[in-house]
Order: structure tokens, then sequence, then C-alpha cells
């Protein structure tokens, strides 16, 4: 047997342990042999399962069973295309133009086999094995894509320097942890700035304990370049889930206030639109920061009622009740954020809003005007009081609107149901159904003959055309 020969067959049989353990013994001259036919072994390998395929079903071949056939024998050999690529092509962008080939890299094929393929690929030089690796790095694109985990593995086993490419890291951060994996020091840095990597991390947690990447974060990398990193990422923004392992990792610091401090005015700036956990957070360091000065102060707390969660709102509103009582003259800057909580969605809130107007109402008379603007935001309750004390009218109270419905359809007569019958019929899918059954159990238990005799050529003629070689599987006899 030929060495093509030899390696076509365990290719076609997707055989990649024994292929590999070939591939490594390749001497110079023959991979350069095979390097020169493997473009056309995808062509020859369909032509040859195109031959059997026929000869196997001379009689009811078509095209459709000639293409189905031929894509399950390439997604089995793909694996082993990937293989013999990586051993026998000689520049590493061609070698990295076959890996992700349609033909190379297809969706249903099974899932590359990394160990196999290192082992190969340490039969070429380090330099190709470098640049294999980042070039195949910079083709991943989601952190599930097929080549994923190869190029995470070349870039270990080679030493090479990763791309700066975000799908890589999010890659990196899903797959299998490796310990004392030389990519972390490269890496985990780029985790507060690659799109996709919070995604990634979403599942870390805090309890019982901290989860690897939390951990790892804390342990490798500097304390200030992780608070920086993580305040950095929320001003990004994104969507909760994708925030959710750095909001973690900033619990897990507890910044002190001497550390928060260079930093509140970023904390400020995500009060008003961050998502929930992050304006926690930042509230809570804010918090930790007070007293502030007058202006940031009145800028939290508007920030604060404008928030659509009710716990915020609530803080900011405490907040503005310990201002007012610290410094009653500056009640004029608090008027915005108070007659903002009236239009809140929630009734405690508004609730919590006329109170403090009310306890506060001395140093909010100047300000009357501002407040019986508001009232109309008020269920009828709230804004009598303020109205009482303020002045103004009193907002009416919204009545649900009556709504007129046409009256039910009668219901239609109870009617039989169809008579039991063999043949498709017309109506619902489910009456048919029902019907054919029906008309079989009453066959089977009378003329069995008579039954056969009535089935075979719906059931011949119901069959899928690709199904044809599977006859043998369709059970046509009612005794069966």
């Amino acid at each position: 047997m030929s060495l093509w020969t030899e390696i076509r067959d365990l290719v076609a049989r997707g055989q990649v342990t024994l292929l590999a353990a070939r591939l490594v013994k390749l001497t110079d001259a023959e991979r350069a042999e095979l390097g020169g036919r493997l473009p056309g072994l995808v062509k020859e390998l369909r032509h040859v399962h195109a031959e059997q395929v026929r000869a196997a079903h001379p009689d009811d071949f078509d095209d459709e069973l000639e293409s189905w056939e031929i894509g399950d024998l390439i997604d089995t050999a793909a694996p082993a295309l990937l293989l013999t690529g990586v051993a026998v092509i000689t520049g590493p962008a061609a070698a990295v133009t076959w890996m992700t080939s349609r033909d190379v890299n297809r969706r249903w094929a099974g899932e590359i086999d990394v160990i196999q393929v290192c082992r190969v690929a340490a039969t070429r030089p380090l330099e190709w094995r470098r640049d294999v690796a980042v070039r195949l790095a910079r083709r991943i694109r989601r952190p599930g894509d097929r080549i994923a985990p190869l190029a995470v593995a070349l870039l270990r086993e080679s030493g090479a320097v990763p791309p700066d490419h975000d799908p890589l890291v999010a890659a990196w951060l899903a797959g299998p942890v490796a310990a004392r994996d030389p990519l972390t020091r490269v890496l985990l840095p780029r985790v507060f700035d690659a799109d996709g990597a919070g995604r990634a991390l979403r599942d870390e947690r805090l309890e019982p304990r901290p989860s690897h990447w939390l951990a790892a974060a804390v342990r490798e990398l500097p304390r200030q370049q992780v608070l920086d990193g993580c305040v950095s990422r929320f001003l990004r923004g994104g969507e909760a889930q994708d925030l959710r392992f750095f909001v973690r990792l900033h619990t897990l610091l507890a910044p002190t206030p001497a550390e928060s401090a260079p930093r509140l005015r970023d904390y400020l700036r995500l009060l008003p639109s961050a998502p929930g956990p992050v304006a926690e957070l930042a509230a809570g360091q804010v918090r930790a920061a007070l007293p502030l000065g007058h202006a940031d102060l009145v800028e939290a707390v508007e920030a604060l009622t404008f928030r659509a969660e009710a716990k915020l709102a609530v803080t900011g509103l405490r907040w503005l009740d310990q201002a007012l009582r610290a410094a009653p003259e500056a009640a004029g800057d608090f008027v915005p954020a108070l007659t903002t909580a009236y239009a809140h969605q929630s009734f405690d809130v508004r609730n919590r809003a006329v109170e403090l107007s009310l306890k506060h109402a001395e140093v909010f008379a100047g300000h009357a005007e501002a407040i019986r603007d508001g009232l109309h935001h008020l269920p009828t309750d709230l804004g009598a009081k303020l109205a009482e004390r303020f002045g103004g009218e009193i907002p009416p109270e919204a009545l649900p609107e009556r709504k007129e419905f046409p009256p039910l359809p009668e219901p239609a007569a109870p009617r039989p149901f169809p008579e039991p019958s063999l043949s498709s019929g017309d109506g619902e899918r489910w009456v048919r159904d029902e019907r054919r059954l029906a008309a079989f159990v009453a066959a089977a238990a009378g003329d069995r003959e008579e039954l056969r005799r009535q089935l075979g050529p719906r059931v011949e003629q119901g069959l899928p055309h690709w199904q044809d070689w599977r006859r043998k599987d369709v059970r046509l006899d009612p005794d069966d």
C-alpha cells in the first residue's frame, strides 16, 4: 500500500489516533509528497464515496442521497483532515487557511482531538508552531468556536505571545483551566477591556469561597490595577450579566474609603444609569465617602431619586433628609430631586417623598410653587396632604375606564366524531390521525389480509425517498 493510500484511508475512516502515530514518523520527503496532494484529498474522498454509494444503491440512487452520505463522510473525516494539514503543510498561513476551511472546520463534525494535534504539531519547527498558533487565535470569533480550544492549546505549547484579540480572551476564560497556565500573565489583565470576557465569567461565585477566576484576579494582579479595571469596566456600560463578575470582584476587594476617594467622581457617574448591581455598589462607595461636598451630594441625590429601583431611590431620599438636617438653608438645591420622587413608580418612594416634604415644610416654604407643580404626579390621598400644607389643586382620583365587551358567541352544537377511515380525508390533522388509528385498530381485529393490502401501497407511497435504503426498518405487517 502506498503512503498516500494509507493516509487517505485513515482520514476517510476518521481514525485520528492511528493517523497521528503515522504522521509523527513522516520524513521530509514524505511530508513534501503528502503536502502536494493534500489539497485534492477532499475532492478525491467525495468521488470515491460517491462511487461506493452508487454501487450500493443502483436502483434507488438519487443526488440527495449522495449529498447526505458524502456530508456524513466529510464530517467524520474533518478532524483527521485538520490533523493531516498540521503535519504536512509548509506555510503557516496556508496551514491555518486549511484548518479553518469549510471542508475541515465543519459545523457538525466531531470535536478536534487537541492532544493529538499538539502531538503532531510538535514535530514542526518552533517558529512555525508559534506563527500558526497566533494566526489561528485571530480566527476565533466566539468562545464556542471549534478551533478555540486548539488555538489556546497551541499558544500554551509553543510559548507564542497571544495576539490582542477579544474573542481569544473570552475563549480562554471559557475553556478548561490549566495549572500554571503561561497565558495567565498576558491574558488575565485583558479581562477588563475584552468584549465577551464578562459574559464568559458571569457564573463566577463569591460563596462559599471565591471561585477560580475571582481568586486568580486577586492573587495575580496588583490591587490598584484590579480596582481601576473594575471601575473602567463599569463606566463602559453593558448588560448586568456582563458586569456581574466585576461587581463580585470589586466586592471581594472591599476597597477602603481612602482607596475609593480618588475614584469618587467615577462612582458618582455610575449612579444615574448603570445596571442595578453596579449602581448599588457605587452608592455604597459614595456612602463610605460621606460627607461629600455639597455639589457632589446634590448630584448623588438627584441621580438616586431618578432610578427606577425603589431601594436606590429610598437611599437618595435618606441622604436628602440627612443633608436638610445638616444644612437646611440648602433646601432649594434638593427640590428637583424631591419632585422627581413624586413621580416614582413605587408607592413607597412617593410616600416617603411626601413625608419628607411635610417634615421639612418650613425650609421648603419658599419653594411651594415647585412642590405644587409636582402634585399632579401623586395619587389623590398623597396629593391632598401636600396641598393642605403648600396649597394647590388636589389631583382628581383617576377612575378606571369602563369597557364594554361584545357578547360571547353561541357554542357550536355538538356533532358526532367522523367515522374511522384509513384515507387521509379532510379536517384538522389530529382528527385525521384519530380516524386512521381507529380504522387501523378495527381492521387489525378483523380481516388482517385486507388491512395488509390497503396499507402496503400507502406506506410505500408516503415513505420519504431519502429513507428508501432503510425500507427494511419499516414495519408493514400489523402482526409485527
